[in-house]
């Protein structure tokens, strides 16, 4: 039996355990004061890619209007690397009081944790919204001697691996379509992984690599310096109506790069909801969509419960994909 010393000594050690257990469980909770408050500091803006890329390109827009919401500032802040896994890691990492949100790609967060270690995972982040609905096209230099989608699938059926094709990073959206594309032409290219999109138009202008597998708004931004081969959807796409689709040239191929904001899992839903509401209000100001088209961004605004859904069914699907290339993490 134990004697009242040591049920003294134990249920003090008790009252210890339960104090420490739970200031670690609400190390990360935002008080309902800070909620009220909020924001009363500024806001950093993760973008994972480098700077003058499409991503950077819309957050800017956002930050242009963003004064007209928050008395507070929002201060981009750029880590690029590894097809915006530096970034995504960042922003899963930070903490969850709605003073840290950033830009999430899709089919990027979908990718990079079935393919390799990563410090998150598709679900790590509440997302906000969707921002851009971008789809992929296969484009090369408006003097190379391709002239045709044809021909640079004849040029590497011919001889594999002989087509340099630029994508951001690997196990990023150009992956996943440049994968595709090989396994719907039953071809191979030679891929080369790069910072971001502006890293793409750069080597490509500069004669590095062959072509690119990029975005509608990589390529209409100064369309005179591309020949774009094809695109990626259903139907021919208003911004580049004389281009043909993959489907259109007998492959089987639709893609799109989805690009929004999200905070770190676990942040406030009332802080989630504040955010939102004023990203809900600058999209739908005819002066950003202007703004947009004009910086070569195709609008896709999308609640952020809509689009979790969706990148949820995205994860199934580009999993069929990975594991026909052996890019599944072991």
């Amino acid at each position: 039996m134990m004697g009242k010393a040591s049920l003294t000594a134990f249920l003090l050690l008790l009252v210890l355990v339960i104090s420490a257990c739970s200031q670690l469980g609400s190390s990360d909770e935002v008080s309902s004061e800070a909620i009220k408050e909020y924001p009363n500091t500024d806001i950093r803006n993760i973008v994972p890619f480098s700077a003058g890329g499409t991503t950077d390109v819309n957050q800017r827009l956002i930050e242009s209007f963003w004064k007209e919401h928050f008395p507070e500032n929002m201060v981009i802040e750029y880590y690029a690397g590894a097809g915006g896994e530096v970034g995504f890691t960042e922003l899963a990492k930070a903490k969850p009081d709605g003073y840290t949100m950033g830009s999430i790609n899709t089919p990027h967060i979908i990718l990079q944790p079935l393919g390799r270690p990563t410090q998150f995972e598709y679900d790590s982040f509440n997302v906000l919204a969707r921002l851009v609905h971008d789809p992929q096209v296969l484009a090369v230099k408006a003097d190379s001697k391709i002239q045709n989608l044809d021909q640079f699938i004849e040029s590497v059926k011919d001889k594999p691996g002989s087509l340099s094709v630029g994508l951001t990073g690997t196990l990023t959206g150009d992956h996943l379509t440049t994968l595709k594309f090989m396994d719907a032409a039953d071809v191979e290219v030679t891929m080369v992984p790069l910072a971001g999109s502006s890293d793409q138009v750069k080597e490509l202008l500069g004669g590095h690599i062959d072509a690119i597998m990029g975005n509608v708004g990589d390529v209409t931004k100064d369309i005179d310096q591309f020949k774009v081969l094809a695109i990626a959807t259903d139907e021919r796409h208003e911004w580049l109506p004389d281009v043909p689709t993959f489907k259109e040239q007998d492959i089987d191929l639709v893609a799109a790069i989805d690009r929004g904001l999200a905070l770190p899992k676990g942040t406030p839903k009332e802080i989630e909801e504040k955010l939102f509401k004023s990203l809900e209000e600058i999209t739908s100001l005819p002066e950003y969509k202007k703004k947009m088209k004009e910086a070569g961004l195709v609008e896709g605004f999308m609640p952020g419960d809509e689009w979790t859904e969706i990148i949820s069914e995205q994860k199934n699907e580009a999993e069929k994909i990975l594991k026909k290339y052996d890019q599944i993490k072991k």
